[in-house]
Formats: C-alpha cells, sequence, structure tokens
C-alpha cells in the first residue's frame, strides 16, 4: 500500500503543476486576445482581473513585465 501512495503522489503533484500552467495559459491568452497594444493600466487591470478569475496568483514583477510587452504591442 505504501508503495502505491509513494508512486501517486508523484502524478498528483505532476497534474496540479498542469493544471496551474493551464490557468496562467488562460489568463495570458484573455488578456492577449483583449488588450494588446492597450495602455498600460489598462493591461494590468486585464491581468490582475484575469488572474482573480482563473484563481491565479501573479508575481507583480512578471505581471509588470507582462503588460509592458502587450501595452508595446509584443505577443513574447
Amino acid at each position: 500500500m505504501k508503495d502505491e501512495s509513494a508512486r501517486t503522489a508523484p502524478k498528483a503533484e505532476l497534474l496540479n503543476v498542469v493544471e496551474q500552467a493551464m490557468r496562467f495559459h488562460a489568463v495570458w491568452e484573455e488578456v492577449y486576445s483583449t488588450h494588446w497594444g492597450r495602455r498600460f493600466d489598462e493591461v494590468m487591470e486585464a491581468l490582475t482581473s484575469a488572474a482573480g478569475r482563473w484563481a491565479v496568483q501573479l508575481d507583480k514583477s512578471a505581471a509588470q513585465s507582462a503588460a509592458m510587452g502587450l501595452q508595446s504591442g509584443s505577443g513574447e
């Protein structure tokens, strides 16, 4: 029994990581498709709002970097 739980724990952790990655991607796609090329403050507000809807915690510096990229019209 212990061997079974030892094998399923990494699988559950991997599924959690994949789910979080999908949520991050959903936030990015939502904001990218609606706020590309808009003002920085609009993009930041959209990122914050989308992150709340998708239950994603945003790192402030990463969000600012993403907002600058979207605001300047970059999809990278």
